[in-house]
């Protein structure tokens, strides 16, 4: 009764993360990485592997949610492929090669770095007067040869933390690159896709000679927890797309800042607490 319990617990996380994900180009792992935690420490997983754990399941899961949702933004042409294609080359070497220093040390002081970044965000997104439905997109020159630089940092949050990087990925898209804060999201959405599945692979790799005695696992993943709350994801993600569609830029805006102030209290306080 118990397991069935938490199945059902893991599919609903699912549901959350997956609209998350899908209205504002994020991963998820930001909401899924805390909850594994607080979660795994109750099924009595050993200490020391409950954080490779939740970053792997999240991983997994984050990478269904963000394949769900870019698609649903490339067939309603909120993305802009070039872009897209470049960091997600760069963010594929930077999750994969990353993941393997980041499994030997504490990820504290870049979740710090993210941290102070996201507090200036939120103000710029909050207080940005200049928003409309109809943002005129002016692309700058520079956006492609920025892009690889973006895609490594974006590969680097997914390797260290377990998140996919949209929360720094489409601020830096609208407000450097000069994409339209839609079209931020959508291509984020597809970015990401690329650091998530690099980052997952070698979280699979490395975990497949550690001694563990959790079952159902492959590799860091934890099956049990990743595939209903992957499934939950699935579902929801395209949602999360359509709502991108259907609202003012705006109130997009607005949204997605509250969003990052939540996110930016979270880390804070994996930080610090």
């Amino acid at each position: 009764m118990i397991e069935i319990i938490s199945l059902f617990g893991y599919f609903l996380l699912g549901l959350v993360v997956g609209f998350i994900s899908g209205a504002f180009g994020i991963g998820g792992g930001v909401v899924m990485v805390p909850s594994f935690l607080f979660f795994f420490s109750l099924h009595d997983f050993p200490s020391d592997l409950i954080p490779k754990y939740a970053i792997g399941t999240s991983l997994f899961a984050s990478m269904l949610a963000s394949s769900s949702g870019s698609y649903k933004h490339y067939r309603n042409k909120n993305v802009y492929p070039p872009i897209a294609a470049v960091s997600g080359i760069f963010a594929i070497l930077s999750g994969y090669f990353l993941s393997f220093i980041a499994l030997k040390l504490k990820p504290e002081i870049i979740k710090l770095i993210v941290s102070v970044v996201l507090i200036f965000v939120t103000i710029r997104l909050i207080s940005d007067k200049d928003s409309n439905e109809d943002d005129v997109e002016e692309i700058k020159n520079f956006a492609l040869l920025v892009s690889p630089i973006l895609g490594i940092l974006i590969g680097a949050l997914s390797a260290f933390a377990g998140i996919g990087g949209g929360i720094i990925a489409v601020p830096i898209l609208h407000y450097f690159l000069g994409l339209n804060f839609k079209r931020a999201i959508g291509t984020s959405s597809l970015m990401i896709v690329f650091s998530i599945a690099s980052a997952m692979i070698s979280y699979i790799i490395n975990g497949f000679n550690v001694q563990s005695p959790v079952s159902f696992t492959l590799g860091y993943i934890y099956l049990i927890a990743g595939i209903p709350a992957g499934i939950g994801t699935l579902i929801t993600a395209r949602l999360g797309a359509n709502f991108v569609i259907r609202n003012e830029t705006k109130h997009l805006k607005i949204l997605f800042g509250i969003l990052i102030f939540i996110i930016d209290l979270m880390l804070l306080f994996d930080v610090f607490c």
